[in-house]
């Protein structure tokens, strides 16, 4: 198994949506507080299965909603909701031309599994109208429903030509803290965890490396690796009651962290050295995890988090303003975007 990262654009988001779960962050601050952006990357995976060939996990943004937004989400709250810059998205780094580096094209993705339904994962997914949607029953019975009671959670546009949908059921043994998993091809190469909270069936993957390694695709249950100190840091929650059942999530993938050895989390929008540095080290070795960038990361958890999972002080994220006087600056411990 090779897994690929592929940056797919970049999104323009507030600290607060990041970092101010604990802090009473809202969803009219998300639409409001105009003052103290940060850019983070977008990443889909390619993973490359050797039987079952190439899928996806996510697809990132489509150049139709960093290139022309308000048209995009003209008519729909979302079109007020979020900014017009609110993604960037260079020709080199669409999904297309992430796929052409690795020899792959769209129309060779059969399978993609959508960690949830929010747009920066699905914007291009009418890009594989053949492919075949995978994504948690929790996710897919929600699709129609509002986030916030405004925005919806699968935009039509996003979703209109999808022609094959898999929902899936955790119905598999218990791995980790987790009571239920999906084994996607029945061979333990990817295996589905159901990480409900950040939206309602929110799921990741578990994709074997090979060596002993293993990665957890954790789409946006986790923003970043020092999410995993979920006492100290927190993103925003959107859905009322949420809270809890993402505070449960994160313990449960900290159960899994300790459990198995070899693992690397890897999120979708990680803005921090662990990050970029998985990042390149996948890409750098051909979608194989080496045992210097292995290394690595595992040195980056045990100078963030304690074993208990509680943040390093030094490590704790700060907002710096743009010396320049902009609306948006960068976060302290991470690598800039």
């Amino acid at each position: 198994m090779k897994v690929f990262p592929l940056r797919v654009g970049r999104t323009k988001v507030p600290y607060g949506q990041f970092y101010g779960g604990h802090d009473g962050f809202s969803v009219l601050d998300l639409a409001g507080d105009k003052s103290s952006f940060i850019w983070v990357p977008i990443h889909a995976y390619l993973i490359e299965h050797p039987t079952v060939g190439p899928m996806l996990l996510d697809t990132g943004i489509a150049p139709a909603q960093a290139g022309g937004h308000d048209a995009y989400y003209g008519g729909t709250v979302m079109q007020y909701f979020t900014d017009e810059d609110e993604y960037d998205l260079p020709a080199e780094e669409r999904i297309e031309a992430q796929l052409a580096r690795h020899g792959r094209h769209p129309e060779d993705i059969r399978h993609i599994i959508v960690t949830h339904f929010h747009e920066d994962h699905i914007g291009a997914l009418p890009l594989f109208p053949d492919a075949e949607i995978v994504l948690s029953r929790g996710e897919y019975d929600a699709r129609d429903s509002l986030i916030a009671g405004l925005v919806p959670l699968a935009f039509s546009k996003s979703v209109a030509q999808v022609r094959s949908w898999r929902p899936v059921d955790f119905t598999g043994p218990e791995i980790g803290g987790f009571e239920g998993s999906y084994d996607l091809f029945g061979d333990g190469s990817v295996v589905l965890l159901p990480t409900p909270g950040h939206s309602p069936g929110s799921t990741s993957a578990l994709v074997e490396l090979g060596g002993g390694r293993r990665a957890l695709l954790a789409g946006d249950a986790l923003y970043t690796v020092r999410h995993l100190a979920v006492d100290d840091v927190m993103q925003m929650q959107v859905q009322n009651g949420a809270k809890p059942v993402f505070t449960d999530t994160v313990r449960r993938i900290q159960w899994l962290h300790r459990l198995l050895p070899g693992l690397v989390v890897l999120p979708a929008h990680d803005h921090t050295p662990y990050g970029a540095g998985l990042v390149r080290a996948l890409l750098d070795a051909e979608g194989e995890l080496t045992d210097a960038a292995y290394a690595a990361a595992k040195a980056y958890e045990a100078e963030t988090f304690d074993p208990a999972y509680r943040l390093n002080p030094a490590r704790r994220p700060r907002f710096v303003p743009d010396p320049a006087g902009g609306t948006v600056g960068t976060v302290t411990g991470t690598v800039g975007d």
